[in-house]
């Protein structure tokens, strides 16, 4: 009797093992559009043995832990070259503003009307005394500064442009900032015992819209607590503490220590949108 116990007592842990990784299962396909899932696995361990007529037998399996199927060097890589891509796509856009600032490819660019100007003054050294000449000098000169007065004034309000959408880029990383450390609050409250895998993934996902906005750089803690710090090594979250980000009067981006202390960072981004 012990022995056929023993059976059923293995066979009952391996369906209910069995069963968990079901579940599983079920939980991966209910996120296979989810672009910020990782894929989760069940990691069996062999239950403890008995001694039994001066042998050891196995009791059966059960389900250790729901692991994440993550490659985290792969994800750091990543979350690094998304950084930098939006940084130069955020440049493509400012250089296409630009550029049709200038048109080049019009009859109103300034190299036409800076080339109208010195072929009126080449007229001019012909003939000095000729009306029409002095009047076509006058006029192109006239049309040169309102072509050069309207570039200054459009690359003002695009300057103007630029500095909103970095305030509104350092607004986003500060809320983003306080949500990662609120998800670090509570992988560290329920990983007493098992791995927090959904709240993990949804950490990850802010990471990643942190690092399009500035370049970032992550370190797991051994709690599982996450460390995010940027601009070469200026902590945004250390654990459940955020530091935040402002700008200043003159524009310029400042981060702000839990000391009080400030320290102008504006050089140090290389990535993301504000740095591009």
């Amino acid at each position: 009797m012990a022995g056929i116990s023993s059976t059923l007592s293995i066979s009952k842990t391996a369906i209910a093992t069995q069963q968990y990784g079901l579940n599983i299962t079920g939980q991966n396909i209910a996120n296979v559009n989810n672009p910020d899932y990782s894929v989760q696995n069940a990691d069996h361990i062999s239950r403890k043995p008995l001694a039994y007529a001066g042998f050891l037998f196995g009791t059966g399996v059960d389900m250790n832990q729901v692991e994440q199927s993550v490659d985290k060097l792969l994800e750091a890589r990543l979350n690094k070259e998304q950084s930098t891509q939006a940084s130069f796509a955020d440049q493509e856009s400012y250089m296409r503003v630009l550029e049709g600032f200038f048109d080049e490819n019009s009859d109103t660019s300034i190299s036409s009307v800076l080339t109208e100007f010195w072929n009126a003054w080449h007229d001019i050294s012909d003939n000095p005394q000729g009306s029409s000449e002095r009047v076509a000098v006058f006029e192109s000169g006239a049309k040169l500064a309102s072509r050069l007065e309207s570039s200054v004034l459009d690359m003002d309000g695009l300057l103007i442009d630029v500095n909103a959408d970095i305030r509104g880029a350092v607004q986003q990383v500060n809320e983003l900032t306080q949500k990662i450390a609120d998800l670090n609050q509570d992988v560290l409250s329920a990983e007493i015992h098992r791995t927090a895998n959904d709240q993990r993934d949804q950490r990850n996902a802010l990471i990643k819209e942190l690092g399009k906005l500035v370049d970032v750089q992550t370190i797991e803690q051994s709690n599982g607590a996450m460390v995010v710090s940027a601009a070469n090594g200026y902590s945004l979250v250390n654990g459940v503490d955020t530091y935040s980000l402002s700008i200043q009067s003159d524009n310029r981006v400042v981060w702000q220590g839990s000391a009080g202390t400030k320290q102008d960072i504006t050089d140090k981004i290389s990535a993301g949108r504000i740095g591009g």
